[in-house]
């Protein structure tokens, strides 16, 4: 028996995929509701068969067998695997791990492993981690950029694009980060972020924006709804949007008084690491240049990135000049 994990939904979504178009179908998905629906129903259009929801699960393995059918992979997060309940409900006692093989196994912290080896240490017998030294989904400066500052320069890059202006930022002098319940917003960057998503749209490129805030989210699709444009599966939080991919991104700093989730470098690793074409950075330069915020990867990017080109200001978007 088979138990495949990742450390984000996207990415166990990303096999079950991939595992459906190869034809294989003898497998389940367990993953949460809350995240189910986060996510619109249609991303599991073509494995819906397969996806049992957490609202679904049985107290006991008898009342869960009929949830399984008899499959013997099973994927899910490592978080999932490593609750409780997981053994509780009987999933791990209908399909035993035996073998665990964990996809992008470097995105997932050494102390994550822990739990899950101490908690089937009888039934384990062999451990696979997934993962590349090459990646081929960024332009060759960005992917430059994160192998220096993330992997010791032992990430190589292969990849056609090989300009500077593949990753540039935008001046947004006049957004200002406003708290909004526990999250936060600016919409300064969302009205940017709609000046962007109009020309991607007319120009038919295939774009997403994300941003690390709930609330800016939220923002930005109103913005996109009240502007008559498309606007869904289009705006994603970072966290959500991890082992997904566009030819375009546009990300949305939102913050401009101190660093906030950019002090977490592997999240900001994730943001910054999503495009395969091109990355339009939404921020205000200034406050880059705070010595709390330039010591960030953000700021550590937009330091290489100083020439006039580099930088979009308000004006060029308002003129198509970018």
């Amino acid at each position: 028996t088979i138990w495949i994990i990742a450390q984000s939904n996207v990415a166990v979504k990303n096999v079950a995929e991939k595992l459906a178009e190869s034809g294989f179908l003898d497998f389940k998905l367990l993953v949460s509701t809350d995240f189910h629906f986060d996510w619109h129903e249609h991303l599991y259009e073509a494995i819906r068969h397969n996806v049992i929801e957490s609202s679904k699960f049985e107290e006991t393995a008898i009342e869960n067998e009929g949830l399984i059918s008899g499959s013997r992979v099973m994927l899910c997060t490592i978080s999932m695997l490593s609750t409780d309940w997981i053994m509780e409900c009987g999933f791990t006692q209908l399909v035993p791990v035996q073998t665990l093989i964990i996809d992008e196994a470097s995105q997932i912290e050494v102390g994550d492993y822990l739990p899950v080896l101490a908690r089937y240490k009888t039934s384990l017998r062999k451990m696979v981690l997934i993962g590349d030294d090459k990646q081929y989904r960024m332009p060759k400066v960005i992917g430059d950029f994160i192998s220096r500052q993330v992997y010791d320069s032992k990430l190589f890059t292969k990849h056609a694009i090989e300009t500077h202006t593949c990753c540039r930022f935008v001046d947004v002098w006049n957004g200002e980060e406003v708290k909004k319940g526990v999250s936060w917003m600016n919409e300064g960057e969302a009205k940017a972020a709609v000046l962007i998503a109009k020309r991607y749209f007319q120009e038919g490129k295939n774009f997403k924006i994300i941003t690390p805030y709930d609330a800016q989210r939220n923002a930005i699709e109103n913005a996109l709804k009240t502007s008559h444009l498309p606007w869904e599966n289009t705006v994603f939080n970072v966290d959500s949007f991890q082992g997904n991919e566009e030819d375009h991104v546009v990300v949305s700093i939102v913050r401009t008084s101190g660093p906030g989730f950019m002090k977490n470098q592997r999240r900001t690793n994730v943001m910054l690491s999503r495009c395969k074409r091109s990355m339009l950075i939404l921020t205000h330069r200034e406050f880059l240049r705070y010595w709390d915020v330039a010591k960030t990867l953000v700021g550590r990017l937009a330091k290489e990135h100083t020439h006039k080109a580099d930088w979009v200001t308000l004006e060029d978007l308002d003129f198509y000049r970018w």
